[in-house]
């Protein structure tokens, strides 16, 4: 046995213990903690940055050209006054030919809605989930707002109604006279009126142009107004359709008649038209010419301004009804009459009663009334169609010593009786 040989020993090798293993554990811990932290604390800012959005505007938002990004609604609000106040110190230029005329917006109440748009800006993006908010906000993308200007249109047609008045040119009727069975006609002139509807739309358009001008120019344009009385239509006046002549002794009363025949003259009565012979007249007043005459009162004859003057209104009666037309209203004397039949005269007073009758053709009429010596004479002219080749006679049927029944008869070309139509009955007092 060698007794050199050194003794065996056994080496220890020391490995990674649990103590590396909590370290481990700790650091790795510790990173999450911070990690976690961090996450908490981004969140937790976050949170603060959309909830300090809730009332006010989002990023990127722009009001013509002029960013509101983070405005409350009081700020927003001021902006859009000045925007608004801004727009309201322009002012628009209407010409029209060599006139102008000037408005102010202001004068026009423009505004906006403010209310509205406010809340449209504001209320961008609020309905959406937490991660979206927060985008919009750290990832703005730009957004562009118009808002409408509003105005009063009543103030517009104001405006323009004005202007229409001051650059007028009124047209003139065409006109007609008959005197001695001669027609003169005289032409109408056209006149010129502003294009009223085109204007407001051009300037609503105007208003509406948040980006316009200062000052805006706008050309309102005229356009013809023809006569509402054309030569033309006059020009169908070619017959005398109906005459009926009374007479009368001179005096007072003669001096009323031919008064009252000056005073009506030609009468022009396009279709529809109404002819009234109180109107025609006039007051039957000292200041018109008219002199006291005898009148009927009460069963009495009395002296009045104007007597006489229901002669004339008799004779255009019985003119009227052989041109075939039917009064709208009539009334009879009191008491009798010696100038017409019974049932055919016409009574007439200061302002009622009345004759009154309405062109029922489609052509005018022309009422043409004179006097000449001891006579009074009602014509009716028209187109020779008018009547379409009727001819009518009024009749009146004595039904008592003071009564009559009234009849009006159409006979046509051949002479045969076409037409009957009973007009009215008269009823009579005495002469007391």
């Amino acid at each position: 046995m060698d007794n050199n040989i050194a003794p065996q020993t056994n080496e220890v090798v020391v490995k990674p213990t649990s103590k590396r293993k909590k370290i481990l554990f700790f650091a790795v811990l510790a990173v999450l903690v911070l990690v976690g932290f961090t996450a908490a604390y981004t969140n937790s800012e976050n949170k603060k940055l959309v909830n300090s959005y809730e009332d006010k505007v989002y990023p990127g938002t722009f009001v013509l050209d002029t960013d509101v990004s983070g405005f409350t609604k009081s700020q927003l609000h001021n902006v859009l006054e000045e925007m608004v106040n801004e727009i309201s110190s322009r002012k628009i230029n209407v010409a029209v030919g060599d006139s102008n005329f000037d408005k102010s917006y202001l004068n026009l109440d423009t505004t906006i809605d403010y209310e509205t748009f406010e809340n449209e800006l504001l209320n961008f993006g609020k309905d959406k989930n937490f991660k979206e908010k927060l985008s919009l906000i750290k990832e703005p993308e730009s957004r562009s707002y118009e808002f409408e200007i509003l105005y009063n249109e009543d103030k517009i047609a104001e405006f323009i109604d004005t202007i229409a008045e001051q650059v007028k040119v009124d047209a003139v009727n065409a006109s007609i006279s008959i005197s001695w069975d001669t027609i003169s006609v005289t032409d109408g002139q056209v006149g010129y009126g502003l294009n009223k509807e085109e204007l407001f739309t051009n300037i609503k358009t105007a208003l509406e142009d948040v980006n316009g001008d200062d000052l805006v120019s706008i050309e309102g344009n005229l356009e013809e107004v023809d006569p509402e009385i054309t030569t033309a239509a006059l020009q169908t006046v070619d017959t005398k359709i109906s005459s009926y002549t009374t007479y009368f002794s001179a005096g007072p009363s003669g001096t009323n008649i031919q008064r009252g025949a000056s005073m009506i003259g030609n009468v022009l009565l396009m279709p529809g038209d109404s002819f009234s012979t109180v109107e025609a007249i006039g007051p039957t007043t000292a200041e018109n010419g008219f002199v006291a005459a005898n009148t009927y009162l009460n069963g009495k004859v009395v002296p009045g301004y104007g007597g006489g003057v229901c002669q004339i209104s008799s004779t255009i009666y019985n003119a009227e009804l052989r041109a075939g037309i039917i009064p709208d209203f009539r009334t009879y004397h009191e008491m009798t009459v010696g100038y017409v039949p019974q049932g055919l005269d016409a009574t007439i007073g200061d302002e009622w009663p009345d004759l009154v009758f309405t062109n029922p053709y489609d052509y005018p009429i022309v009422v043409n009334v004179y006097s000449s010596g001891g006579s009074i004479t009602a014509e009716f002219w028209s187109n020779s169609q008018a009547t379409g080749g009727i001819t009518y006679e009024p009749k009146a049927y004595q039904t008592g010593a003071l009564s009559a029944d009234t009849y009006l008869y159409g006979y046509n070309s051949a002479g045969e009786c076409v037409s009957e139509v009973y007009l009215d009955s008269s009823v009579y007092k005495p002469f007391s």
